[in-house]
């Protein structure tokens, strides 16, 4: 007589069914993260809903930019590297960061083999801050960058240039202040603080201030007078 054994992924999924447990990640590749929907679009999970941004929006530090003085990004022989080299894995999931917010943000997401399904190669970007649909190919990476919300510039001048270099690069490569936009989008926002510059599809006004909120008061960083009150308008948008 001939014994079947159940494959482990079969007595796994036994095991969910009995306790009344859900699984949606993916065997064998690392778990990716998710958005979810705060105010008007889609934001990185664990963005604070508007109400809860209005609060800590009060509760932030109000004060002016200081000096860009010793902000250096950049991580050449000789360079200040202030905010660690780009794209670090510091989740340690096994796919760095921009990977992670490419599986997170593109749909029909294609990835290369042998990679452990990190390395996206292909896909469809709903791009937040326009509205827009972008296609997405490794050839042409540069025509869907990840975004800083929170630019690494401001932050320096709102608080990071105190900080230790660990905590900088954490907060470079934190995945709720990273968003994948257009080449476009992303060089025209550059540096700006919410009183310089807001999304091109004003749709996207209140979920955009609710990731810097957020963002703003995890790291404890200040705002300037003007971007406190643009911050303010945007969420009055909700």
């Amino acid at each position: 007589m001939r014994i079947h054994r159940a494959s482990p992924i079969a007595l796994f999924a036994v095991l969910l069914a009995l306790t009344g447990c859900t699984f949606d990640g993916q065997v064998g590749g690392p778990a990716q993260p998710t958005l979810t929907s705060v105010g008007q679009g889609d934001v990185p999970a664990g963005t604070l809903d508007p109400t809860a941004a209005a609060t800590a929006l009060a509760a932030l530090p109000v004060a002016e930019k200081s000096a860009l003085d010793g902000y250096e990004r950049g991580c050449g022989q000789g360079e200040g590297c202030v905010f660690g080299p780009a794209w670090a894995d510091v989740d340690h999931n096994g796919c760095d960061q921009r990977n992670d917010v490419l599986h997170r943000d593109l749909t029909e997401v294609q990835v290369r083999a042998g990679t452990h399904d990190c390395v996206v190669i292909g896909g469809v970007l709903d791009d937040p801050y326009t509205g827009a649909s972008v296609v997405f190919e490794k050839a042409d990476a540069a025509l869907v960058p990840i975004d800083h919300v929170v630019p690494l510039a401001a932050a320096w001048v709102q608080g990071a240039a105190a900080w230790t270099l660990d905590r900088r690069q954490s907060f470079a490569n934190d995945l709720n202040n990273l968003m994948a936009t257009t080449r476009a989008e992303n060089s025209a926002k550059g540096d700006s603080t919410a009183d310089e510059w807001v999304p091109s599809d004003p749709a996207y006004g209140c979920s955009y201030a609710t990731v810097v909120i957020t963002v703003k008061d995890r790291y404890a960083l200040a705002v300037s007078p003007p971007e406190a009150a643009a911050l303010e308008s945007l969420l009055a948008s909700c």
